[in-house]
């Protein structure tokens, strides 16, 4: 055009700065804006609009913002395009600062600003903001037959953590789109409600909207929460069968289900038939967490050298993998080397690789080492690492250095009970009864709860879970019997209750039977009742599993001539032929 001779106008820009702004195109953009200043119509309302939108979307904000502040009149289109901006840039108080001058100028937001806004409340979480902004909508009919819209808010209280309101929305909802069962699915998900994900899943299909690749890796990574074997597999098949691409994210995220759900030779097996040009440092990450979690730690590290060797470079996250393999497996030197040679590879150890480090000292007994690395931190211990900490001296029955490491808990994070039942733990393994009770005296005042045990296992179609003593199971009757009989036929090969497990002030005939009715040994019995010979027997348990439980499983193993795999809090444990995988450091 300009080649012709024939110069671009008002109307002209607007359109070419469009292209540049859905293109993501910033230097041409940036060429095109010179022009408008060289040919005089930086001061028009409607290039300077587009220009606006377009540095917007390319994500120059502070280039956006200097063209926005000039302009003498704003529209409702500019006011949304910087409030987005600041959203999409993960500045969500900037965006909200921009609707509240926005709102001063007398504008009022519409449908499509909701969007962004609804996004940058999610980002800070805020659960009143939210119903604001929900209310605000509905009382000005924002949401009525606006899919995008509802879709967001469902987006916006699942960050807010209020799952609850999210489905109210869904439900209300006249019409829904794929991205409105994206939304549900994933506000559960995010929210360790994998289950009410599941239940959902299966209603999305009834009314027949196909699963995309977005729902698949939702679901995938509903199954990894779980740990659920059975439920992976039937999504995997379904992947196949909808013929859904296999992008890289997703193959990732598949392996890593496979590597949580116990079936770490699925998860191998993909990755060596995947060609190199289908890896990226998440698929090394994923194998070398793998490895880690089910105590393989030495080939974690042979994971981590061929990574080297291949040319990919590690980031933050492999080195948390390779940590924490070092940490499951009592690596401790390597552990340490691998540390220092973070910054060779232009990673700086954040706080997370410092609660790897302290969790591996800590667990080898080097508690005053890892207490050491903790006052050399560059920056304030957060509760991940004062955790670790704490979590080495209950292992290890180190009662002062766990009240330094439980008192930075409490008022770092007072609202959370596990800190105060690990102390507690620790004070009632050293019999210091009155101290226990002070301790659970605090978290009544508080509200708090200790989160009950529970303990899953899957045969067939059939799910069955337990919690402690559990007498609600269809099988109980049947369970608890096995269980009886189990404790006779362990003692008669040598098997000894570890009473210390046992953290009540209670007379020894009432410890044993407190031990017999631990949720994963209930669980287990079931599987033994009603897995067949042969098959391994899986259980998920949401607590770190107890040194009775492991000592037990071994003995069972043997007995019975079974394999058992306990996928626990914090990694997994196979047992066979009376021994574990995790050679009874953990």
């Amino acid at each position: 055009m300009q080649r012709t001779g024939v110069r671009p106008n008002n109307y002209t820009f607007p359109f070419v700065l469009k292209s540049c702004a859905c293109e993501s195109l910033p230097v041409q953009g940036k060429m095109v804006h010179g022009e408008v200043i060289r040919t005089g119509f930086d001061t028009d309302a409607y290039v300077e609009a587009a220009l606006v939108d377009m540095y917007a979307k390319c994500g120059l904000i502070d280039e956006g913002r200097r063209v926005f502040d000039k302009m003498c009149k704003r529209d409702l289109v500019c006011w949304t395009a910087m409030i987005t901006a600041y959203e999409q840039a993960e500045r969500a108080k900037d965006a909200l600062v921009f609707l509240q001058k926005m709102q001063q100028e007398g504008l009022s937001i519409d449908s499509v600003a909701v969007v962004s806004v609804s996004s940058a409340v999610g980002q800070l979480g805020d659960s009143k903001m939210a119903e604001s902004v929900h209310a605000y909508a509905i009382c000005n009919a924002l949401l009525l037959h606006d899919v995008c819209a509802e879709n967001a808010i469902i987006g916006m209280y699942a960050k807010c953590a209020d799952v609850r309101k999210a489905r109210l929305v869904f439900d209300c909802m006249e019409e829904r789109d794929g991205i409105s069962w994206n939304s549900m699915l994933s506000a559960y998900t995010q929210n360790g409600l994998a289950s009410e994900a599941l239940l959902l899943f299966d209603q999305m299909q009834a009314s027949g909207c196909k699963p995309n690749p977005v729902t698949a890796l939702i679901m995938v990574s509903a199954c990894a929460y779980l740990g659920s074997r059975e439920h992976g597999r039937r999504i995997h098949n379904l992947i196949i069968n909808s013929k859904i691409k296999l992008e890289l994210a997703l193959r990732n995220a598949i392996m890593d289900m496979y590597a949580k759900c116990g079936d770490l030779d699925t998860a191998v097996e993909m990755f060596n038939d995947s060609r190199p040009s289908e890896r990226d440092v998440s698929s090394w990450n994923v194998l070398i967490s793998g490895y880690g979690t089910h105590g393989c730690g030495r080939e974690a590290l042979e994971i981590f050298s061929q990574m080297m060797n291949d040319g990919v470079q590690p980031d933050h996250i492999t080195f948390m993998s390779v940590l924490s393999a070092c940490s499951h497996s009592g690596l401790i030197n390597e552990g340490r080397k691998c540390f220092s040679d973070m910054p060779k590879f232009s990673v700086v150890p954040e706080s997370k690789h410092y609660a790897c480090m302290v969790d591996l000292l800590g667990r080898a007994g080097l508690l005053y080492e890892a207490y050491d690395l903790i006052k050399q931190m560059p920056s304030q211990p957060n509760d991940g690492v004062w955790g670790a900490l704490l979590l080495a001296c209950t292992i290890h029955r180190n009662t002062k250095l766990g009240e330094i490491a439980a008192n930075n808990l409490f008022q770092l994070d007072p609202g959370h009970p596990g800190y105060y039942v690990l102390m507690s733990n620790l004070y009632a393994a050293s019999s210091k009864w009155q101290e226990v009770g002070k301790l659970r005296g605090d978290m009544k005042s508080r509200g708090l709860r200790k989160i009950a045990a529970f303990s899953v296992i899957e045969f067939g179609k059939e799910v069955h879970g337990f919690h402690t003593a559990d007498q609600i199971n269809p099988y109980w009757r049947e369970v608890h019997r096995k269980v009886e009989g189990l404790a006779i036929e362990m003692k008669m090969v040598g098997y000894v209750p570890d009473w210390s497990c046992v953290l009540h002030d209670v007379e020894d005939e009432d410890k044993e039977h407190i031990l017999n009715y631990h949720s994963e040994k209930l669980a287990v019995a079931l599987g033994l009742i009603k897995i067949e010979r042969g098959a391994d027997i899986y259980v998920t348990k949401n607590l770190r599993i107890c040194n009775d439980c492991h000592s037990a499983f071994k003995f069972i193993s043997r007995i019975y001539g079974r394999k058992i795999i306990i996928r626990d809090a914090n990694r997994f444990h196979h047992f066979q032929g009376g021994l574990c995988s995790c050679k009874d450091y953990w």
